[in-house]
């Protein structure tokens, strides 16, 4: 991963990006090394000196300064600034083509799949580094070159020199420039004797590493040549100063290289590196009965170089961690002013000194005590105890160190603090100081001798997150008192979910021991308050982070419940939030669903795996995803809920809703009677169906005139089924009340998609035991639609409608997900022919054209006057029209404009392609939503001798059935539809082409068209035409249908397709207005 100024100004606020940029400039970036691929380490000098760091993947990027404004803020200047040099390190990165490249993938093996991946680079790097050698024997070997590197120190700064050669070695007098020289491939002389030639030497792969991490040395010179600190650059050009950051790593290579190291020209010897206790020695002695002295020996000429943390000595260097280098630093420094290295400790100084400082000195070298002081030492290990008591609302402690007999009482300010009148006490301050520490951390307060904390919080949170660490370190004893605020695992929950008898709720049951069931829901209220813990009656607390109440807390923030849901330890549900029950409760430690609960949520889960009887009256054979429907069906009903049935157009929802009528028929006997509502165009088709595939169930249906309706609902008793379509129904709306029916379907349900309708609230006001919607577009246009249908097929599902708004499409599906079955005909017809669909492009006619251009330049105008005057909400109805204008200019002028005499070039593509498919002896279904365009087409057609069937929404019911049974015995091949009249519940299988006239805003109206002859029965491939004017709004509401077909598959599943209502932004792009 590469980073720029442009991320770099994006991730920080101006003012800090601004000020990091002057940092970056002023230099004040003083160190910065990478550490693997991505992880880059820096210092940058502020008010002092802060250590950065940031680690990059593709994902994200990590920053770190240990600044106090990055602790505060997340951000810093430092940061900025070190950002900056590392671009700029990137950048210059990606231009270097150099040997070590070449040797990278055997210094630094990479993965397997960089590898791969890499091969080919890696072959055009290596023989482009063989093509611009010198032209030599292919059996010519390279000498490997001899090498010595010798380190000097400056003053607190560490160089390296190198001498190279074959046989003799030569001094390096530039090692920058013959580092250069190497990268380059370039020769450099150094004698009349010798010169070093890449075509000739070559070096050693330890060499390569030690030069690899000079060369990035070299790089990263610049940095360190700020006026801010003192840098040392060598005297000589054979040097090159080594920065701290890279002297671990050069310093680890070097040692186990022909490595000398020099003082004012002496040589010491061989680099030895050492790990370990430093070169100390210490010997504590009495000089007199009240006096003590500690002896300090350091080797000779001993130095700290304190820029790299190591102490040297000679040609040994001793490495220090970070807490030996702060003491010999020190150490260093009392030296100093003491030459004899004597330090004189009196009697009363002597307990503190052994306790804080000798255990210090142990870690940087030998101690030793003479006999004298160490039979006067007392050395116990610490037993650190703490007493716990509860009084008065306060949790009061007592902390006390034990070493042998001896107890120290660290807060009683009158204690001796350990001084044995017999000797002196050694004791381990550090231990004892994480004690004090933890209990700092606690909020302990003190007050004289007395610890104590008093808010209910601090309470809580020690007792119950912080004492069982705090275990680990000292012994605990808590009085009663103390102990009677803890309550143990014993009173975490226990859940138990049933269905009650009647099956017509759930039941879940909430149970604690020796918690009342009053109690019980104040501590649910604290659970759903979120509280982390709950205090009992008796005082104790209870937690309630723990396992056993996170399903608590996740069921009533999933249902929105509240305490006041709680009667006597239960909540009672819907049978309908099982499944979400069920998901809430599951991670319970202590959770049980009982056998009836779990039957339940089986039978939604997985209707495939019932295995309810189909009954004995039914005259058809169902496909296999037909059964796994009625099963489905049946299931939900077993627990009197209800669903959509959302199939795909021609998978026979008809069918498997009947199957299920006549089950449910079959097992009530006589106390049966169903209601099934949906368009006025279907109604007979309902009573066809019933008669052909269930022919033992009476049905009736409601029609005709207002007194031939009064007089068929005057006396039903007789029939177990009524038919009726949804306007009769509200018409009729007062002979249904009284009544409950046993089951009601909805057919193409979409009809109450608008819950503000009288439609709708007429179909909700209807009394029934359980309720099926059939729709395969339950979504047309927004979610507010599929709310509508399950308010009135599952009310209570979904909250209130302004609640409803504010839920994610996720949620959504969750919720509704178990009351949808979904299939579409790929899925499940698998030997249902192909439909393949075209968009056939027509052009105006040169009338058209001139009448179009014109009219939306109008149009152009008078929606820009409408948006600014009136908005789009109010305006909405005014700038549809336009639009509808301009479809039907696409279509034919004479829609609109009574005198135009002129043609349309769409009806003449048209009529070719009726007389080209006429001729190859398909049947055609031809769709438009314009039903004055359809009386057009039918003219035309006439006149050329052709007869059609024509349907529109004046089309009787009857005539409807009559038309569809004689079209698929083969009577005429041409069928006129009206798009919407005839978009749904008609079965065409006798044709196999669809011509769509004009585009509908929905295209889900539009697949529906189709699936009128692309359904079960049909044999041929269908073939849908999609007919579009070219340069026209036609081809930008076909755009914008392909962009909005998303939303009902992240709800339903997929094979459903939706168009939203059109927003300002949207209408500006189909009239091609500037937004």
């Amino acid at each position: 991963m590469t980073i720029n100024r442009e991320d770099i100004q994006a991730m920080f606020t101006r003012t800090i990006y601004n000020r990091g940029r002057q940092y970056y400039q002023q230099a004040r970036v003083v160190e910065i090394y990478q550490e693997g691929e991505n992880h880059w380490h820096g210092e940058v000098y502020g008010s002092s000196m802060y250590h950065v760091e940031a680690r990059f993947d593709h994902h994200s990027l990590d920053l770190y300064c240990d600044c106090p404004a990055f602790e505060t803020y997340g951000e810093c200047k430092h940061l900025v600034a070190f950002l900056l040099e590392v671009a700029d390190q990137m950048k210059r990165n990606e231009k270097l083509t150099n040997q070590w490249s070449v040797y990278d993938e055997i210094l630094h093996p990479r993965t397997p799949q960089y590898r791969e991946n890499e091969t080919a680079n890696q072959m055009i790097q290596l023989f482009s580094v063989l093509q611009s050698m010198p032209n030599q024997s292919s059996n010519m070997k390279r000498e490997q070159l001899k090498t010595e590197y010798i380190i000097k120190w400056t003053g607190p700064y560490l160089t390296v020199e190198m001498k190279v050669g074959t046989g003799r070695l030569y001094v390096v007098k530039d090692l920058k420039m013959f580092i250069e020289r190497i990268n380059r491939q370039e020769e450099m002389e150094f004698t009349k004797n010798f010169t070093y030639s890449p075509a000739e030497h070559e070096f050693s792969r330890e060499d390569l590493e030690v030069l690899q991490v000079l060369y990035d040395i070299t790089k990263s010179d610049r940095f360190y040549q700020s006026h801010h600190l003192a840098y040392h650059r060598s005297s000589s050009d054979r040097g090159i100063t080594v920065p701290p950051f890279f002297a671990d790593q050069l310093l680890d290579l070097l040692q186990d290289r022909n490595c000398v190291v020099e003082e004012r020209r002496y040589r010491l010897g061989q680099l030895e590196i050492v790990e370990g206790e430093p070169p100390f020695s210490f010997h504590l002695n009495r000089e007199r009965p009240d006096t003590y002295v500690l002896e300090c020996n350091r080797l000779k000429e001993a130095e700290y170089l304190s820029m790299y943390k190591y102490l040297r000595s000679r040609n040994r260097l001793f490495k220090l961690t970070h807490s030996q280098s702060v003491i010999v630093s020190e150490l260093f420094r009392i030296m100093d002013r003491n030459e004899d290295g004597k330090i004189t400790v009196d009697r009363g100084q002597i307990e503190p000194f052994v306790s804080h400082v000798l255990p210090e000195l142990k870690k940087v070298g030998d101690l030793k005590m003479a006999e004298a002081v160490s039979e006067e030492i007392i050395d116990h290990p610490l037993h650190p105890r703490l007493y716990l008591d509860y009084v008065d609302g306060r949790l009061k402690a007592d902390l006390e160190f034990h070493y042998g007999d001896i107890v120290i009482h660290p807060y009683h300010h009158d204690s001796n603090h350990g001084q044995a009148a017999d000797g002196i006490l050694m004791r381990e301050v550090e231990k004892e100081n994480e004690v004090i520490h933890f209990l700092e951390q606690a909020e302990f307060q003190i007050n004289e001798k007395e610890l104590y904390l008093e808010a209910e919080e601090d309470i809580f949170i020690f007792l119950f997150d912080m004492l069982p660490d705090l275990k680990e370190q000292a012994e605990i004893f808590l009085s009663d008192q103390a102990m009677k605020l803890i309550r143990d695992e014993r009173h975490q929950p226990r859940i138990e979910v049933d269905v009650d008898d009647g099956e017509d709720f759930l039941e879940v049951n909430f149970d604690m021991d020796g918690i009342s069931e009053e109690e019980i829901r104040d501590v649910i209220q604290s659970v759903v308050e979120r509280k982390t813990y709950h205090r009992l009656s008796d005082g104790s607390f209870l937690p309630l982070e723990k396992d056993g109440f996170v399903p608590i807390s996740r069921l009533f923030s999933e249902l929105d419940l509240s305490e006041h849901d709680v009667k006597n330890g239960t909540v009672k549900l819907p049978v309908y939030r099982g499944i979400q029950v069920e998901e809430a409760m599951a991670a319970g430690p202590k959770t049980k669903f009982k056998k009836e609960f779990r039957e339940l949520i089986h039978a939604i889960k997985h209707p495939d795996e019932s295995d309810y009887p189909l009954p004995s009256g039914l005259q058809a054979k169902l496909r296999d995803y037909q059964y796994v429907g009625f099963q489905w069906l049946k299931g939900l009903s077993r627990h009197g809920l209800g669903g959509i049935l959302a199939d795909d157009m021609g998978l026979g929802k008809t069918l498997q809703s009947i199957a299920y009528l006549l089950s449910e028929k079959e097992e009530k006997e006589h106390r049966f009677q169903a209601l099934v509502v949906c368009p006025s165009s279907l109604v007979y088709n309902w009573k066809n169906e019933f008669e052909t595939f269930a022919p033992g169930m009476n049905v009736r249906v409601i029609s005709g005139t207002k007194q031939e309706r009064e007089n068929l609902l005057k006396d039903t008793s007789g029939f177990d089924v009524l038919v009726t379509s949804y306007q009769l129904l509200r018409q009729d709306l007062e002979y249904y009340h009284g009544q409950t029916f046993s089951v009601m379907i909805l057919d193409e349900a979409q009809a109450i998609k608008n819950d503000a309708t009288k439609t709708a609230r007429a179909v909700k006001s209807v009394s029934a035991g359980k309720r099926f919607a059939l729709s395969g577009t339950p979504i047309e246009n927004s979610l507010d639609e599929l709310w509508s249908i399950f308010d009135a097929v599952l009310p209570g599902l979904f909250p209130a409608k302004r609640f409803f708004k504010q839920w994610p499409q996720e949620k959504v599906s969750r919720i509704c997900r178990p009351f949808i079955l979904r299939r579409v005909k790929q899925d499940v017809l698998h030997e249902l022919p192909e439909k393949i669909e075209h968009v056939h492009t027509c052009e105006l006619t040169d009338d058209q054209k001139k009448l179009y251009l014109g009219y939306l330049e109008r149009i152009q105008g008078e929606t820009k006057q409408v948006l600014e005057e009136e908005g789009l909400q109010k305006g909405r109805m005014k700038i549809l029209a336009g639009l509808t204008r301009l479809r039907q200019l696409c279509c034919h002028p004479s829609l609109f404009l009574e005198n135009y005499e002129g043609g349309s070039g769409k009806l003449t593509e048209l009529l070719e392609l009726v007389q080209h498919s006429l001729e190859n002896r398909q049947r055609i279904l031809i769709f438009s939503q314009f039903s004055s365009m359809l009386k057009k087409i039918r003219k035309q057609l006439e006149a050329r001798g052709k007869d059609v069937f024509y349907l529109d929404g004046q089309t009787p019911s009857k005539d409807r059935v009559y038309m569809t049974e004689r079209f698929n015995r083969g009577e005429k091949d041409i069928f006129l539809i009206s798009l919407k009249a005839g978009g749904t519940g008609l079965n065409l299988t006798g044709a196999d082409t669809v011509i769509l006239y004009d585009l509908w805003w929905n295209p889900a109206v539009e697949d529906q068209a189709a699936g009128r002859a692309h359904r079960m029965g049909q044999k041929n491939v269908v073939q849908v035409f999609r007919m579009i004017t070219r340069g026209t709004i036609e081809e930008k509401i076909h755009k914008l249908q392909q962009k909005k077909k998303a939303l009902i598959e992240n709800v339903i599943q997929p094979g459903e397709t939706m168009l939203s209502s059109l927003s300002e932004e949207e209408i500006k792009e189909l009239l091609e207005m500037e937004n």
